[in-house]
């Protein structure tokens, strides 16, 4: 940091003419600006109105002593200079001085040169203090800034991230054939669901980008079994059996989706343990699977595919309540029960992507 010029310019209050003016040749001789003033009072107006950098001070005046005007000035300037001029007999009150932030004190009769040097480290020192404030300020801001456009990164690598992942989860439902917009309608079910069932906002991010991902694994089964229009027979679903396992190993290596994995593996187990790839019972399922296979088979319900006709909503979750404790979760299908129908329509037509707030009171317990 540049060394700034120090403002050579000095305010003396001395009750004392003789004093006084022979305080101010010094000071003028010596290249200083000076300003006067016969008591604390005045001095204070002239400190208040011109702020100088430095101040010599008597302590016995009349109307305002030096003590008191020491405390007023330094209220007003907490890094101003100031130097008290004191006679011998009044050193306890001299050193009371700078306990109230006075920086030295010098005796009478005043030495020439003692009062220069006392000056220019006054001056040095509250100089030092400016830089340092300032330098402080300028830190603070380029923190802020630098958080700020962190802040703003953070926020375009998370769009990034997600937009991404859309476009995983639209080309998976591309190669799945009957499943357009599948992904992007079951993250709107199953956020909707978890908000209804009391899940902490922190999670919400992990189970919208394990809905996303939670086909990932089929990259790995072949055409001649993913898209193939009839039944699979045996061996074959043996190895579409595997794309849970085979997505787990896709994300788990990516540590921002490694929240997302418990979905990714876990999506085809069933509350009853009779599902896949681990044959987990009950609440062992991770939560974000047991609210992902409610929403899914919701949407398999009631949209169109190859092997099957939708059927209505009404009906659809009719059947997701007869298969609670059985196939889902019966809190979580107690969740979803709450949910308006005008809200899943909003979804399932694209005008709602999940995230809005479930205005329905729930009184249920989990």
């Amino acid at each position: 940091m540049s060394q700034l010029p120090i403002l050579r310019q000095v305010l003396i209050v001395e009750d004392d003419a003789q004093v006084r003016g022979a305080l101010r040749e010094v000071f003028v001789a010596d290249g200083y600006q000076c300003r006067l003033a016969t008591n604390g009072l005045e001095g204070l107006e002239v400190f208040r109105r011109e702020r100088p950098p430095l101040t010599l001070t008597d302590i016995k005046m009349p109307v305002m002593d030096g003590l008191d005007f020491l405390k007023r000035a330094r209220a007003l300037d907490a890094d101003a200079a100031i130097i008290v001029i004191t006679g011998v007999g009044d050193m306890k009150t001299a050193i009371e001085s700078l306990k109230c932030g006075a920086y030295d004190f010098i005796t009478k009769p005043v030495n020439v040169e003692e009062v220069l040097i006392a000056a220019e480290r006054a001056l040095e020192r509250r100089q030092l203090l400016t830089e340092r404030r300032e330098y402080q300020v300028m830190l603070e801001r380029r923190v802020s800034e630098a958080t700020r456009d962190l802040a703003a990164a953070l926020a375009e690598l998370e769009d990034t991230y997600r937009a991404t992942l859309e476009a995983l989860g639209s080309a998976l439902d591309t190669r799945d054939i009957g499943t357009h917009a599948h992904s992007r309608r079951v993250v709107g079910y199953s956020l909707t669901i978890a908000r209804a069932f009391g899940v902490d906002a922190r999670q919400m991010r992990d189970i919208e980008h394990g809905v996303l991902l939670h086909d990932i694994g089929k990259i790995g089964i072949p055409d001649g079994i993913l898209l193939k229009p009839g039944r699979l027979g045996a061996e074959e679903w043996k190895i579409m059996r595997t794309h849970p396992e085979l997505g787990r190993r896709l994300v788990e290596r990516i540590p921002f989706l490694r929240g997302a994995v418990p979905i990714v593996y876990h999506h085809h187990e069933r509350w009853d343990g009779t599902g896949y790839p681990s044959g987990l019972k009950g609440e062992m399922i991770p939560l974000g699977a047991r609210i992902f296979t409610v929403a899914d088979a919701f949407d398999a319900m009631t949209c169109d595919r190859p092997y099957s006709v939708a059927i209505s909503f009404e009906a659809a979750r009719v059947e997701i309540e007869r298969c609670a404790g059985s196939h889902f979760d019966p809190a979580v299908v107690k969740a979803f029960l709450t949910i308006p129908l005008d809200l899943l329509e909003a979804i399932r037509n694209g005008s709602s992507d999940g995230t809005q707030p479930i205005t329905v009171p729930l009184t249920r317990e989990h």
